[in-house]
């Protein structure tokens, strides 16, 4: 990470540590700190906490625990029954409520966001690590929502290859298309004489070290298909004959990169969205180094 990337996202957590401070009661040190962190976290099991267990969970002697515990409880944030069990209030409950709004006012959950917008299945766990954080960035970027620039496969791939190149990688964009099958159902993105009004014959998508295809273009998947597939897949690269890679999605359907038909306009629009490329990469590092 690059070091003038450090302060923006400290200040964040010392905003947070700050209100929690401000607005909490007890919460002026680390142990008072971790103790309303630990109970907010343990309060979803819906249970009376045992206190040995509370006090085991935390990194300061149980007697130190108990004592804080204890002004907690002065503070109307947590019933303590014969030094046995604590019970959060609902005091403590509302506060928590305030904790999680004020957090994810700073801090996207990153994790629950991608899960519903990514499919990853590469055997490779260095290479599926960096092309999820490689269209996390993508996403931060704003270039597959704000610019829809997953609707824009040729632009998209040739955007992925180059990004991967300045992080190492070899990368190649493949002209291509997708089918999707479900029993009966057969869908093709970029398939031959399927284009709308505007629109070219084809798809591509980017393979990384020759080991996985990496696909953010799908935003006509979502248009034409289905709303909620997924706004990008990787997987493994494994050509058979004219088949590239494919894999089945959640949703039930199974979906396979092909290429026994290229579009003939791929290199046309290659060289259409090439004078873009340099300046989208300068704006990426610029912000991820």
């Amino acid at each position: 990470m690059q070091i003038d990337r450090v302060p923006p996202l400290v200040q964040s957590v010392v905003q947070v540590r700050n209100w929690v401070v401000e607005h909490v009661p007890c919460t002026d040190s680390m142990l008072g700190y971790d103790l309303f962190l630990k109970l907010g976290n343990d309060l979803a099991s819906g249970h009376d906490l045992p206190f040995d267990t509370l006090a085991g969970g935390l990194p300061y002697p149980p007697d130190q625990v108990l004592a804080h515990v204890r002004r907690m409880a002065e503070a109307d944030l947590v019933e303590l029954d014969d030094s046995t069990a604590v019970r959060p209030t609902g005091r403590f409950v509302a506060l928590l409520d305030q904790y999680g709004r004020e957090f994810e006012s700073r801090f996207i959950v990153r994790q629950n966001l991608r899960s519903e917008q990514l499919l990853v299945a590469a055997s490779d766990p260095e290479l599926a690590a960096f092309a999820q954080s490689l269209y996390d960035r993508v996403y931060d970027m704003g270039w597959l929502y704000l610019h829809n620039f997953g609707a824009v496969c040729f632009l998209m791939a040739s955007l992925v290859a180059r990004l991967a190149e300045a992080h190492g990688h070899t990368a190649r964009v493949a002209s291509c298309y997708v089918e999707i099958t479900r029993d009966k159902l057969r869908y093709l993105l970029g398939g031959q004489g399927l284009a709308s009004p505007g629109q070219i014959d084809g798809h591509a998508a980017c393979i990384i070290d020759e080991a996985v295809i990496v696909d953010f273009g799908l935003g006509n998947v979502r248009r034409g298909y289905r709303r909620d597939f997924h706004w990008g897949v990787v997987c493994d690269y494994r050509r058979e004959e004219h088949v590239l890679g494919g894999l089945a999605v959640p949703g039930g359907e199974r979906v396979m990169w092909k290429d026994d038909w290229q579009s003939p306009h791929s290199e046309a629009e290659l060289a259409r969205y090439a004078p873009h490329l340099p300046g989208l990469l300068d704006q990426y590092l610029a912000r991820f180094g």
